[in-house]
């Protein structure tokens, strides 16, 4: 079946903007002194754009890419006749090795949870499309009491409504819906950003804060970057977050162990400025597309999506032996 390229687009999309979060809680910063006038000011704005555009933005439609994800894997896997439920098991108990290991350096990363709460999309997977939508706004109400449980699992369900009923497969088609959609969100981003400050200020949870404030942003991100790619030109021009994206589980890992290296032997923690935290950021993420660009263009799959299909599967799947970069999945 052909890959939706769409979907490798927002991964590569969701890593550009987590990174900017990880590094700033991997690597305590100092405030740039006010005397220091310009630059003071500058880091003040750019930590104010994080809080309102970034931080619980990009790990939420990273979580929903999972459940959308979960849904194209178990229905390929049916339409070649593999025994569907039993390959995603073992797909989450790989990944869930993955995110030990990733635990261990940065505890508080997303893989482990991910590989538990995995498994309750399975009994979700046959339930029609207007049910799940149901249980995802069900399960953010409960962000409350539950925390980032909730948040994961509501969009993991959002995400397989979405594979459920194609709307990455028809843009196309209901292009003015997309429009729509993405109007309306850009509209309620203001009310959003209202409700963060006063969930912030009622509650003191910021991660409760940020998510239910950024909701608007999520959906006008996702929107706004789906309609921008069915323009071919846009397509070549954002490659790189394509092939960022393809290359989803090697980059986070590796985004870690960078960031780690860095701070171990420049001895950043407590001496950095946020600025050049985020210049380091940058440049992690230009270096990490130039080389997904040359490995894909000779290798299918990354170095850790290679071993996790060969776990999955027991095997390299026939499809992705004779599959080229630029193939089919």
């Amino acid at each position: 079946m052909k890959r939706i390229d769409i979907l490798d687009y927002l991964r590569g999309f969701a890593l550009v903007g987590i990174i900017f979060i990880n590094i700033l809680q991997m690597i305590p910063y100092v405030p740039i002194p006010p005397q220091m006038g310009f630059w003071s000011v500058m880091e003040r704005k750019q930590l104010l754009f994080i809080d309102m555009a970034v931080y619980g933005r990009f790990f939420t439609i990273f979580s929903f890419l999972f459940g959308a994800g979960f849904y194209l894997f178990i229905s390929r896997a049916k339409t070649r006749g593999d025994r569907a439920y039993i390959l995603f098991a073992r797909r989450l108990m790989i990944l869930m090795i993955f995110g030990f290991v990733h635990h261990y350096f940065q505890p508080g990363e997303a893989l482990l949870p991910y590989a538990i709460l995995g498994f309750l999309l399975l009994p979700l997977y046959k339930l029609k499309p207007w049910i799940n939508f149901l249980i995802a706004l069900l399960l953010l109400l409960t962000y409350f009491w539950t925390g980032s449980i909730g948040m994961i699992l509501s969009m993991f369900v959002l995400g397989l409504w979405a594979g459920q009923s194609r709307i990455f497969e028809t843009v196309t088609f209901h292009r003015k819906r997309w429009i729509a959609v993405q109007t309306v969100s850009l509209l309620l981003i203001p009310a959003g950003l209202w409700a963060q400050l006063e969930i912030m200020d009622l509650t003191g949870m910021p991660d409760l804060a940020m998510t239910v404030g950024g909701m608007a942003e999520d959906v006008f991100y996702v929107s706004t970057l789906t309609l921008l790619l069915q323009f071919p030109f846009i397509q070549k021009w954002l490659m790189p977050l394509n092939r960022l994206g393809r290359m989803a589980l090697t980059n986070c890992m590796v985004q870690t162990i960078i960031i780690l290296t860095l701070d171990k032997v420049l001895g950043l923690s407590h001496q950095a400025y946020y600025l050049i935290l985020a210049m380091l950021a940058v440049e992690i993420l230009m270096v990490q597309m130039l080389f997904s660009i040359m490995w894909l263009n000779r290798f299918p799959l990354g170095p850790l999506e290679w071993i996790w299909r060969l776990g999955t599967y027991g095997r390299t799947p026939d499809h992705y032996r004779s599959s080229n970069a630029s193939g089919s999945a």
